[in-house]
């Protein structure tokens, strides 16, 4: 490719040229500085005054080149050489000044506002795919990124072929934002970054079936004996649920009779025949309690009292059933001996019904020895979300305390390991267990402690939802803070433009809400 110049160079006086430069690949550049004005032509009827510069090999990383040189001829073009170099070359900061002088003599060398004609591609180049991209993106895109973050969190409102439309749309931008991002630029790789979580959003909604209620919160239950239930439900626990609050039986249950794969009122237990209360009751019954009243929550319970995390590992639980003592492998028997396909397989059914928003864990106690148990952890957590086509930014983990040594836990100081899981896992949240009593074991909470760390799963996740926009909970239209309207790419748009926009409103009290505008 070439730049022409806006006048030619002094014959004589002597210039630096710089640019930043990185390819897609590995290959050579050249510069030959010519005079396309000359008469001394060569038998093609191009110039023969040039000068051939110094050639540089440049890499996948952004590098800056310098050539030094003296003009020999009235030079008016740049011309950039790379042979038959069959991939991208990507250009910044380039810049030519004569030594001694301030005066640039490249327009927009930066490329921060429109490219200009000056850059060109060369005729003979024939096949050779050629693009110039403006990297205006620091500016413009830079801009485009942070819109698209605060919209894209809001779209379930999209139709299914919009909500492709506008990931493809992003998928693209990031590729060619990455494609210019220097090593060091840590804004614009931060950026970019968010939009990358952005983009993942709409994933989550896509890959739902048409069946599926946006309305219908869908979360996943797991670990071991205090998420299974094992305190004795009371009168009261068996009072008043809602029809709003449902379990999706995990496995077959002959007393209350339930069916493996299908919806039921969530009346205790939850998990399994023959356990008892656990978190996720309470958790339930709270979030339909403060949710809107279109607004339905579902459970899945897939827990197995005394298991390690290993046991929710497929390449460690055959051989970890195996050493376990019967009782155990009764336990993990009511799953196939693989309760995380288990669990995997059941949620893909709910998924038919609503949508995935949080997965719920309570585990830790066998595993106080393990070094690397948060490790761990993460792996479960990270192969749910692969599994079932879920972002973590849409579906964070929400891991509770074990008994607290000052009410007579004997793995009270597993806590402290608990606590590190938001270090390993930057979307997990710990809830507490403070003041939740036991049943006399050292283990296992009373039904009151259950109800108590339950509705702290809930209130820890409501204040997610009211973060994301996606709690549901109306404002009071005249505390409206802001009204912003944006394209389906997050750049902000005037509201009576033509096409699909987004509107997404800013209430005083924080509730941000978004939906499809045309």
């Amino acid at each position: 490719m070439h730049y022409k110049l806006d006048a030619p160079l002094t014959v004589g006086k002597k210039y630096e040229l710089k640019a930043r430069i990185k390819g897609s690949g590995n290959g050579t550049l050249a510069l030959w500085p010519i005079d396309t004005a000359s008469s001394n032509t060569n038998q093609w009827g191009g110039s023969n005054d040039v000068q051939y510069e110094a050639s540089y090999d440049f890499t996948t990383s952004w590098k800056t080149f310098t050539w030094n040189f003296s003009a020999r001829f009235p030079l008016n073009e740049l011309d950039f050489v790379f042979g038959q170099y069959g991939g991208s070359i990507f250009f910044d900061d380039v810049t030519l000044k004569e030594v001694g002088s301030d005066k640039e003599l490249i327009v927009n060398g930066d490329f921060e506002s429109t490219l200009t004609a000056n850059w060109e591609k060369i005729s003979w180049q024939g096949g050779v795919s050629f693009k110039v991209v403006s990297t205006s993106y620091k500016g413009d895109l830079l801009q485009a990124i942070k819109d698209a973050k605060a919209t894209l969190e809001e779209c379930t409102d999209l139709k299914r072929e919009e909500a492709v439309a506008a990931r493809a749309e992003l998928e693209n931008a990031i590729a060619e934002a990455e494609a210019f991002v220097a090593e060091n630029d840590e804004d614009y790789i931060a950026e970019t970054e968010k939009l990358k979580k952005a983009t993942a959003n709409l994933s989550q909604w896509i890959g739902v079936p048409e069946s599926a209620d946006p309305n219908f919160q869908i979360y996943l239950c797991f670990g071991q004996s205090n998420m299974e239930g094992n305190a004795t439900p009371e009168a009261q626990d068996y009072e008043n649920v809602s029809e709003r609050f449902k379990m999706m039986a995990a496995v077959d249950f002959s007393n209350p009779v339930r069916k493996r794969g299908e919806w039921y009122i969530a009346i205790p237990p939850l998990c399994r025949q023959g356990t008892g209360l656990t978190p996720a009751d309470y958790f339930g019954r709270t979030m339909v309690e403060k949710l809107p009243d279109n607004v339905k929550v579902g459970v899945i319970n897939v827990a197995v009292g005394g298991t390690s995390i290993k046991g929710f590992m497929e390449e460690y639980v055959a051989d970890y059933v195996a050493g376990e003592a019967d009782w155990f492998k009764n336990y993990m028997a009511c799953y196939d001996n693989n309760p995380f396909r288990r669990l995997v397989e059941t949620a893909k059914q709910a998924q038919k019904y609503g949508i995935i928003r949080g997965i719920l864990m309570h585990q830790g106690e066998t595993d106080g020895g393990m070094g690397n148990w948060a490790q761990n952890v993460k792996k479960v957590y990270e192969r749910l979300l692969d599994e079932l086509d879920l972002s973590a930014d849409n579906v964070p983990l929400l891991a509770g305390e074990t008994v607290q040594t000052d009410q007579g836990g004997y793995c009270g100081g597993f806590n402290n390991v608990i606590a590190t899981l938001p270090n390993v896992i930057p979307t997990a949240h710990v809830i507490s267990s403070k003041g939740c009593p036991q049943k006399g074991d050292g283990l296992h909470f009373t039904a009151e402690g259950y109800r108590t760390i339950g509705k702290r799963y809930a209130e820890c996740m409501l204040e997610l939802l009211k973060s994301t926009g996606m709690n549901g909970v109306a404002a009071n239209e005249s505390e409206v803070l802001s009204i912003d309207y944006f394209d389906a790419m997050g750049r902000k748009v005037k509201g009576d433009c033509q096409g699909l926009k987004i509107k997404r409103v800013t209430y005083k009290n924080g509730t941000v809400k978004s939906a499809k505008a045309l």
